[in-house]
């Protein structure tokens, strides 16, 4: 069932009746009766991204999934507004999709379904602490989620896969399906987007997910999450099972998904925060925008790589200028999700370069090389710390049947000196690996682009081939 199938504009001769989606937004996430219209489409672009930097830096488990997505969306919108020629703005009739009400209504309809098939579910709501006008919300019954999860979890499949008709959107290269709101009014998505739906309504039937992004972010399976944060597998047949929310909630079993995605099970139960989910959808949404800026297929197998190869090689020869403003955006967020990701940063320097923005670029690779050269220096110094004290206390002689001294400052000096020498080569040869282990990230191609970025801001802008 395709949703809200038919939309109705407002006339372009009545502009003063248009409603930007801006002020549905603001008065859902904000509970606000009266919200003042913005001015323009580039004030709504400005109030979305602040919004979302104000909730993202919120502790992991304060971030409000929907709100974050829905804030997103609204930005892409609102430049939409800008930039397409011919674009008439959304209007009140689908003030749904753009409010978190939506998402209420469909907790709802679990619940008129558990009432039906499973009663044994619910516990009534006390009808008398709510007057008439507020029934219909206050006195609706509070589900068992955590109690009965298969019963709760097939009403929800029930609803969102089977009336609603939400489904895997199987394709490549379309930013709308990771985008919520778009979602919610035409039914495919990216599993990203799925997810995010699948678990906020779980959350309003007392049924929180836990949940893990797999596939650098193509995949992700759920389970139910104890109050303290306990993961609790389903069990069906006596065998440990998840959701495949993108496979309309099926259960695979702990083996089946830890073979299908090469991960153990201790690393599948540790699963992801709010923050990785939501970077996760913002890098569909990234890889889409590359695609169609440089005019290439977005399936995996076939489109040509971000990387620093392509830029120094010059692989890409012409660019959509909205595409990769886009996807640079969609870079931008998923750095300020994930502040600590190297590879996050390093798309977004080569983003930035591919945009035109070279002094952002430099900056930006200046910072990831730096980041990498740290990383790497930390990981081998603190490889090499046991061997170099294993070494320092074998050092130190002991005679037989008595106590060892506390030795002087000198004596240490020189016992660490004697070990460090002693261990040398294999300190050299950890530190080696270590940064073997980061030569990925760094190879000749990054540091050609670095120096290349040098060159054109010494030249005050200009292209060196």
């Amino acid at each position: 069932m395709q949703l809200y199938s038919t939309i109705k504009r407002y006339r372009p001769a009545a502009p003063a009746r248009q409603t930007f989606p801006a002020v549905i937004l603001r008065a859902s996430l904000h509970r606000v009766q009266a919200v003042s219209q913005p001015s323009n489409a580039a004030e709504v672009v400005s109030w979305a991204k602040q919004q979302f930097l104000q909730e993202v830096g919120k502790p992991d488990g304060a971030i409000g999934l929907a709100k974050t997505c829905l804030v997103m969306a609204l930005e892409e919108e609102a430049v939409g507004q800008l930039h397409l020629v011919g674009r008439q703005p959304r209007t009140g009739a689908t003030a749904a999709t753009w409010s978190l009400q939506r998402l209420d209504a469909l907790a709802a309809d679990v619940i008129d379904v558990l009432q039906q098939e499973h009663p044994q579910t619910l516990i009534p709501a006390d009808s008398d602490s709510s007057s008439s006008s507020t029934k219909p919300a206050a006195a609706r019954p509070r589900v068992l989620g955590n109690k009965v999860p298969m019963q709760v979890l097939g009403a929800v499949n029930s609803v969102l896969f089977g009336r609603q008709g939400y489904a895997a959107c199987n394709r490549y290269g379309t930013p709308s399906d990771s985008q919520l709101a778009t979602v919610l009014e035409s039914g495919p998505g990216s599993c990203a987007a799925l997810t995010v739906l699948y678990l906020e309504v779980c959350s309003r039937l007392d049924l929180p997910l836990g949940f893990k992004v797999l596939e650098g972010g193509r995949y992700c399976l759920a389970w139910p999450r104890g109050e303290e944060g306990q993961q609790h597998p389903l069990t069906a047949a006596g065998e440990a099972c998840v959701l495949d929310v993108y496979g309309k909630g099926a259960l695979l079993t702990v083996k089946e998904a830890t073979e299908l995605f090469a991960v153990t099970s201790e690393e599948l139960f540790a699963g992801s925060s709010r923050r990785e989910l939501l970077a996760a959808l913002l890098a569909e949404q990234q890889h889409a925008y590359w695609c169609a800026a440089i005019g290439c297929s977005p399936q995996p197998a076939f489109m040509t790589q971000l990387s620093a190869a392509s830029a120094v090689k010059q692989h890409v020869r012409q660019l959509n200028g909205l595409s990769i403003e886009r996807a640079t955006a969609a870079a931008e967020k998923r750095a300020a999700l994930l502040p600590g990701d190297l590879q996050v940063q390093l798309e977004l320097a080569l983003l930035c370069y591919f945009s035109g923005r070279y002094e952002d670029a430099w900056l930006e690779l200046g910072s990831y090389l730096e980041a990498v050269r740290c990383a790497a220096a930390t990981d081998s110094t603190a490889a090499a710390a046991p061997a170099a004290a294993a070494a320092a206390a074998a050092a130190v002689p002991v005679a037989a049947g008595v106590a060892p001294a506390a030795p002087s400052a000198a004596a240490q000096r020189a016992a660490t000196a004697t070990a460090t020498a002693g261990a040398g080569s294999d300190a050299d040869e950890v530190v080696a690996k270590g940064m073997e282990a980061y030569g990925g990230l760094v190879d000749d191609d990054v540091m050609l682009l670095f120096e290349k970025l040098q060159l054109e801001l010494m030249l005050g802008g200009a292209d060196v081939a």
